[in-house]
């Protein structure tokens, strides 16, 4: 017999809501151990946004209104309230111990949802569910801003129930929470700052919008569960040990500062998957002028931001090409396919197809692929990283933004390459000649096995 648990989280504040901006930067729920059978996919984050730009003289919160005009605070309408969760840890309740860690995760789901869903799905389930809208119009209008007039204290409140996309919990997978077996499980969500998730529409922070913050209230988790029958019941108990098998994300940062970019890692994955690169200039991030989520192309100094191109990309494996043994040459070359906004003269101006589908392979392969926002729309280079409105704004771009990335997909048949002994590493010349730091967060997808036993639980990649 299945039942639903509807679970309140450990902490919260006096007030029952939490926020970064009051110290709470860490939502934490307990599945406690039990006589069930737990069906991870079910598990959902449901509660309620609201977004304020300050507070009033009272230290009441003022919320964002839809007549604060081109310096209103907004958020990314790809991600939604996924841009509030920094980080994702999904660990064992009895020992502690963690089952999967995924950093980034804000950044690693803005690139997962622009390919894995369609317009449709943003206007549709998404939109209901995880508060995703198609355009940052929509985003501002529907989610972010309260309406006219609205008082101190009064901002919209916005309705969401999460999934959680990650390795363990959408596996497939059973987890038999009994005590003498696996047991429970803690699910926690790292918090993003404020600064990291909300940005002004124009690039301007004025002083109404200087202590912009989000809060979270109603909290909860929800899960599906099997009641364990009596007859069963001595069985499941038996199961003292075991493992699962599933593919999790690592993630790592760096960045460069050079028209030939050389990165390498020891990464220490048996089974990698894929890998995958999104890029972000260093100075948007955590700050309220820029949108430090979006999926953007590298980009010049200066006010404009001139888009940085690349002109030929290797992927290595011990320092020697792998797993193509020839250089990927961009369509940067081709005539007229300009990069210069206004002066293409209307012809095409969008990134190189292979990479495009390389990107999209190492994400999702194609065979798993039913909804994407990839195409066209999203892969075009006529805007730039103006912080300003106008449609030449990257923040401006329309089917969700834009959706750049570098990747390569390793595993032909789910059995992953060996970089436990060689180090994974890319290499791309661009356009960059300008001295403009670029953050890079790369993401490898690897098959991970989880074993565990009365000791506890030991991850092996």
């Amino acid at each position: 017999m299945s039942r639903y648990l509807d679970l309140r989280p450990d902490n919260v504040n006096s007030d029952a809501t939490i926020s970064f901006k009051a110290g709470f930067p860490v939502l934490s729920f307990t599945i406690q151990h039990q006589n069930a059978i737990l069906d991870p996919r079910t598990i959902r984050i449901n509660g309620d946004l609201q977004v304020n730009k300050g507070f009033n003289g009272a230290g009441v919160a003022l919320p964002v209104l839809v007549a604060d005009g081109a310096t209103a605070i907004t958020m990314d309408n790809r991600l939604g309230v996924f841009a509030l969760w920094d980080q994702l840890v999904v660990r064992h309740q009895k020992s502690q111990q963690i089952v999967e860690h995924i950093r980034h995760y804000n950044k690693y789901m803005s690139t997962y949802l622009g390919l894995s869903s369609s317009m449709q799905d943003k206007t549709g389930h998404l939109n209901q569910s995880c508060l995703i809208m198609p355009n940052e119009s929509s985003m501002f209008q529907n989610v972010v801003a309260s309406q006219a007039g609205a008082a101190a204290g009064g901002a919209r409140l916005n309705n969401f129930s999460c999934h959680l996309p990650s390795g363990v919990l959408a596996s497939g997978q059973s987890i038999n929470l009994m005590e003498t077996s696996f047991g429970g499980l803690r699910i926690e969500i790292h918090l993003s700052p404020d600064s990291n998730c909300l940005f002004s529409s124009n690039g301007v922070v004025d002083a109404a919008n200087a202590e912009a913050h989000y809060v979270l209230s109603n909290l909860s988790l929800s899960c599906e569960v099997q009641d364990i029958p009596e007859d069963r019941m001595a069985e499941m108990a038996s199961q003292t040990s075991g493992a699962m098998e599933f593919n999790t994300i690592s993630s790592l940062y760096t960045t460069f500062n050079t028209s030939n970019a050389q990165i390498q890692y020891d990464v220490g994955l048996k089974a990698l998957q894929s890998a995958f690169l999104t890029f972000t200039p260093s100075e948007n991030i955590n700050t309220l002028q820029a949108n430090g989520l979006a999926t953007t192309y590298p980009s010049q100094l200066g006010g404009a931001g001139t888009l940085v191109n690349m002109d030929r990309v290797q992927f290595l494996k011990g320092g020697s090409k792998y797993p193509v043994d020839y250089d990927i040459t961009t369509n940067i070359t081709t005539p007229l396919n300009t990069d210069i906004v206004g002066a293409n003269g209307g012809t095409f101006s969008v990134s190189d197809s292979q990479l495009a589908l390389q990107f999209a392979e190492a994400v999702i392969p194609e065979y798993m692929s039913e909804r994407t926002s990839l195409g066209p729309l999203t892969l075009n280079r006529n805007y730039d990283m103006q912080n300003g409105v106008g449609e030449a704004s990257y923040k401006q771009q329309i089917n969700g933004g834009p959706l750049f990335g570098l990747g390569m997909r390793y595993s032909q048949f789910n059995s992953g390459q060996d970089f436990s002994s060689e180090q994974w590493g890319v290499s791309f010349n661009n356009s960059l000649v300008t001295d403009h730091p670029i953050s890079v967060f790369m993401f490898f997808k690897a098959k991970t096995t989880l074993v565990f036993s009365p000791a506890g639980v030991q991850v092996l990649s």
